[in-house]
Order: C-alpha cells, then sequence, then structure tokens
C-alpha cells in the first residue's frame, strides 16, 4: 500500500481535470460532482500536506458520497421546473 503515500495535491487536481474532461464528453452530471470532490480535496491536502494518503481517500470519498446525491437531486429538481414552465 505505499502508493498511497505519494499522493499530494497535484495528484487530486490531475484527477479533477480529467473528470472534467469525462463530464465533457458525457450527458450526466456524475464526473461533476466527482470532478468538485477531487478538486476539494486538493484544495485539502494542499493546506494540510501531511496527511496519510488514505486519508485523503477517505475525504474523496466522503465528498464524492455527498455531492453526487446532491447534484442528481439538484438536476431532477432542475428538470421539474423546466418541465412545468413549459
Amino acid at each position: 500500500m505505499e502508493i498511497f503515500y505519494i499522493l499530494n495535491h497535484w495528484h487530486w487536481w490531475a484527477l479533477a481535470t480529467l473528470l472534467l474532461i469525462a463530464e465533457l464528453l458525457s450527458p450526466s452530471a456524475w464526473f461533476l460532482a466527482l470532478s468538485l470532490s477531487a478538486l476539494a480535496t486538493g484544495l485539502v491536502v494542499w493546506g494540510m500536506p501531511a496527511l496519510a494518503g488514505l486519508v485523503q481517500l477517505g475525504i474523496f470519498a466522503g465528498l464524492a458520497a455527498v455531492s453526487v446525491p446532491g447534484a442528481l437531486m439538484y438536476l431532477r429538481r432542475r428538470a421539474a421546473t423546466r418541465a412545468g414552465t413549459d
């Protein structure tokens, strides 16, 4: 498990960029929410660079667990509002 000890903020920002590109190529909100979670994790790691890699993964997993359902609920609410105004 030594690979988890070499994670730094650049890795998270690169992952956020890749997920954002995936979002641009797909019509879903999954990748955008995951991209924002990776970006936020990168910001946390930038502020606290001594965090262990497994803690970083836990932060990312927690943020993803909150952001993905939140984004999907937001998009459903937005689609329902648009359908009601047409």
